[in-house]
């Protein structure tokens, strides 16, 4: 078994912990083929194969575009400190092997999510013909090996905001781009996204 799917024990938990945790794996429930299913990859793998685009879209970001010195050995805290400084919040994980960050967002994100934005971002939704299936990692998986959590989601503030997303990766491909002397890439063509119409 690799390193990237090696089992960890459950963590015990108690009281509000406990409560705060089932409701975490209620939402995450919602996007697996079948309850027993994720639990029993979760317990295997530690990583469950959940389907984006009905409790969440993913945003998929390299590690590159939101500072060019991250890479796979990059540590958790370097990572979630970078995002607090970002003013990123919402629920995040990471994928230290590609090395990627998946941002989960609101579902239908992905019917607005400018193409192309940067190398290697996307956004992983159910719009069809296209259905997207996403490693999750259990949500005691807060370091490597493996998926693991940046930012929990916890009851409140489970989805990241696209929109100030959006304007980060703006804003750090637009800069590199700057730095390398380059006019600023493909970050020129897509309009912003908006958020949906409540009328």
């Amino acid at each position: 078994m690799t390193p990237a799917g090696t089992p960890l024990s459950p963590v015990a938990l108690r009281g509000e912990d406990r409560r705060s945790t089932a409701a975490m794996e209620a939402w995450m429930y919602q996007a697996a083929r079948s309850r027993q299913a994720a639990v029993a990859e979760w317990t295997d793998q530690g990583v469950a194969l959940l389907t984006a685009g009905i409790a969440w879209d993913a945003v998929r970001v390299p590690h590159a575009v939101l500072a060019p010195d991250l890479g796979r050995d990059t540590d958790p805290d370097t990572l979630r400190r970078l995002l607090a400084e970002l003013e990123l919040s919402g629920s995040v994980f990471c994928d230290p092997y590609r090395p990627f960050l998946y941002f989960l967002v609101p579902p239908g994100t992905d019917q607005r999510w400018p193409r192309p934005l940067a190398a290697g971002v996307e956004c992983l939704g159910g719009t069809r013909p296209y259905i997207h299936h996403v490693g999750v990692p259990r949500l005691d998986r807060l370091a490597p090996p493996g998926l693991y959590w940046l930012t929990l989601p916890h009851d409140t503030g489970r989805h990241a905001d696209p929109q100030r997303l959006e304007q980060v990766l703006r804003e750090r491909v637009a800069e590199a781009a700057k730095q390398n002397g380059a006019p600023g890439g493909p970050l020129t063509s897509p309009p912003p996204i908006t958020a949906p119409s409540t009328t």
